[in-house]
């Protein structure tokens, strides 16, 4: 009997040299190589929309109606975006892995007025008529109105809009390059801006 399960145990152990043997004389398979194609219009354009900072604006707006007058401490924000929809490669070689793409200008994106922050200064009559609160409501809202415009406009600023191209040109070659490829931004010229200042008209009841 224990002659019977020597037999067996020396089998077992033989039969896992066997096994083991099996593993290493095994060819292991070539590595997987996967290599990148460069920046396409197709892999632009599903980053869509590339969000390149986030600005907060702050300022003072004075409204006058016909029968009051308010000032308001106005906080709002913005985004400042890149339509990667709209990109266009001008330049690319294959062989040293360099390409040249083409974006369109920052744009103002999202603007708003955090009504959470924003104050009211004072809200008083300019009529000898007695004081009724609801006098002021249209001038509330033309006065968020414009605020809206003004956090917008503030946002679009020269400083702003390089300071977005900078950080786009920084987020986009970092992403190629970390696949191998040295991509450098051009930008669209940008478009002669219409954009008045931005005032608060008088608020007629």
């Amino acid at each position: 009997m224990k002659t019977l399960i020597l037999a067996f145990g020396l089998l077992a152990v033989f039969i896992g040299l066997l096994i083991c043997l099996r593993q290493f004389c095994i060819e292991k398979p070539p590595p997987i190589i996967v290599t990148s194609q460069g920046p396409t219009i197709e892999r632009l354009e599903r980053l869509a929309t590339l969000v390149t900072s986030r600005v907060c604006v702050a300022d003072v707006l004075v409204g006058e109606s016909d029968s009051c007058k308010g000032c308001w401490l106005v906080r709002g924000d913005c985004l400042l975006t890149v339509d990667l929809s709209k990109a266009a490669i001008v330049d690319r070689d294959d062989t040293t892995k360099r390409a040249t793409i083409r974006l369109p200008q920052p744009e103002v994106t999202h603007a708003r007025v955090d009504h959470t922050r924003t104050r009211v200064w004072e809200v008083r009559s300019t009529s000898w008529v007695p004081w009724h609160a609801d006098r002021s409501a249209g001038l509330l809202d033309e006065v968020m109105h414009q605020a809206q415009l003004m956090v917008a406009q503030a946002a679009g600023s020269k400083e702003n809009i390089e300071h977005a191209k900078r950080s786009a040109e920084v987020i986009i070659g970092a992403l190629f390059e970390h696949v191998g490829w040295d991509v450098k931004v051009t930008w669209q010229e940008a478009p002669t801006s219409d954009m008045k200042a931005v005032t608060v008209e008088t608020c007629q009841r």
